[in-house]
């Protein structure tokens, strides 16, 4: 399923770098292997951190706009890939889910930048987007790469229950 990633903000203090959108870019939420799914952003951009600067979560925007399509894209998403969507009675304030990776290729750098026990936090903007903070201790390992991207990994419950929130968003919004 394709998605609007309205914003990407990824802080990396200790390998010097930030990863970035500089523009709406397509946001990815796929199936990845067996009960794995992703979700990923390309072609971001990548510039210097400074020094000082403080470690901060890593923030992605999604909006859900236009809802009526995105309703249906999420539930032809939801069948095909046998997630139950449970709508929410109320929209609440935050959603947190365990991540099993977060990560970002940075091939200049020839970098993976990597956290294995990542928390996904999701919050509805008043926009009808929702904001998915992810905060961990990030490390990192050589390998080459051929695009700078971020990608999340949820387990197939994890997957459900962010999928429901975002229904429940976009069915208020109809």
């Amino acid at each position: 399923m394709h998605l609007m990633c309205t914003r990407v903000q990824v802080s990396l203090p200790s390998e010097g770098f930030r990863v970035l959108a500089s523009q709406p870019l397509p946001l990815l939420w796929d199936c990845h292997h067996g009960d794995t799914f992703v979700l990923k952003v390309g072609e971001l951009a990548v510039e210097p951190l400074p020094e000082e600067a403080p470690s901060e979560p890593a923030i992605l925007e999604v909006s859900l706009a236009p809802f009526s399509e995105v309703l249906g894209k999420i539930e032809t998403f939801a069948a095909h890939h046998n997630l139950a969507l449970s709508p929410w009675p109320a929209i609440p304030e935050e959603v947190q889910e365990p991540l099993t990776l977060a990560a970002c290729h940075l091939p200049q750098a020839k970098l993976f930048v990597f956290c294995e026990q990542a928390r996904l936090a999701a919050r509805a903007t008043p926009e009808g987007s929702v904001r998915l903070t992810v905060t961990g201790e990030f490390k990192s390992r050589k390998v080459p790469s051929q695009e700078t991207d971020l990608l999340l990994h949820l387990e197939r419950a994890g997957s459900s229950r962010l999928l429901s929130y975002c229904f429940t968003v976009v069915r208020e919004r109809l």
